[in-house]
């Protein structure tokens, strides 16, 4: 599952004052290595040592200006480091035999920009608001990075080294533009305890970016992704700006995109996790670590299964690890 939309955990707010600046710097980490077919567990594959694992950490840089006290643009500049590590069959006689390789792929991935708005006044509305967001995704990640490929060749029956595109999962861009759509409210309950909800969806129009999918003939498709998260978080330490967050986390892509075809080699697909998290706002600064732990994943049949009649597979995490800092001035 290709997985490139990173946020920082949610709970304790702060408005960002008219004409001030805020920059941050986001982690994202997860090892994905469990592999289903819809939600049902493929467990032969670590049995035979035949699991794909991935291994993706995201750097995402953001920079944010407030407009105004209700308006804020945001620049994220996100770099990808991910291995894959698989195996290929190869036949010696009356036995398979699997060796195992590892490709990589690293560099700038897909920036965005991020306008965003309170739908009511903040002087007004301390505890309770809704923001609106309208974005861009730029196609700044490289599509069709490369790697060393090990190949089972049938006519030497030797594995021969071959380069080709890495797999789509760790490309560190998808060669497509996007529209971001953004949404957040919150509401403080009682004191210190506020409830909230995000959503983020980013739609691409376009089919295909031209990518192939390692060799060939099929090309990577240009899909929609989105992440939704809703939850509670209770500010314990109030003199020391300390929250404790614990929210459900939806994220995925879908079958079909928003607007457009949706053609091409996608592994369409969601994971369900509870996500609890620790978040610090105190003196201009900020930083926030969550852990989301998957509690449901389905990889869903994509375009092409519904054509041919498969249903292919894709590597899940079992959790991942968050974390972001950041200072206004």
């Amino acid at each position: 599952m290709a997985a490139r939309i990173s946020a920082p955990s949610l709970g304790a707010l702060s408005y960002q004052p008219a004409g001030t600046w805020t920059g941050a710097v986001s982690y994202r980490w997860q090892r994905s290595d469990r592999h289903f077919i819809g939600d049902k567990e493929q467990e032969q594959r670590e049995a035979e040592g035949s699991e794909v694992i991935n291994d993706i950490s995201v750097v995402d840089l953001s920079l944010s200006y407030a407009l105004t006290k209700r308006v804020t643009a945001t620049l994220s500049v996100p770099f990808q480091f991910a291995t894959r590590s698989q195996t290929v069959r190869s036949n010696d006689t009356a036995r398979t035999i699997l060796t195992r390789f590892q490709t990589e792929a690293f560099g700038l991935s897909d920036m965005k920009l991020l306008g965003t708005a309170w739908l009511l006044n903040p002087d007004h509305n301390k505890k309770q608001n809704i923001s609106l967001g309208l974005g861009m995704k730029f196609p700044t990640g490289e599509k069709d990075a490369k790697d060393t490929f090990q190949v089972f060749d049938a006519k030497s029956k030797q594995i021969v080294a071959q380069e080709r595109n890495v797999d789509q999962s760790i490309q560190p861009g998808d060669g497509a533009w996007g529209i971001i759509l953004d949404l957040y409210a919150f509401k403080e309950i009682i004191t210190n305890l506020n409830l909230f909800a995000a959503g983020t969806y980013i739609a691409e129009p376009e089919e295909d970016a031209g990518a192939l999918n390692g060799l060939g003939p099929t090309k990577m498709s240009a899909a929609d992704s989105y992440l939704f998260r809703a939850g509670a978080g209770y500010t314990f330490l109030p003199d020391y700006g300390l929250t404790f967050t614990l929210g459900g986390r939806m994220e995925g892509t879908p079958v079909r995109d928003l607007f457009g075809n949706s053609g091409g080699f996608r592994r369409p697909g969601f994971a369900i996790s509870i996500e609890p998290g620790l978040v610090y706002a105190k003196n201009r600064w900020s930083a926030s670590l969550s852990a989301p732990v998957a509690l449901y994943r389905n990889r869903e049949r994509s375009v092409l299964d519904e054509q041919s009649g498969g249903h292919g597979d894709a590597a899940f995490a079992d959790f991942m690890i968050l974390f972001s800092v950041g200072r206004s001035f």
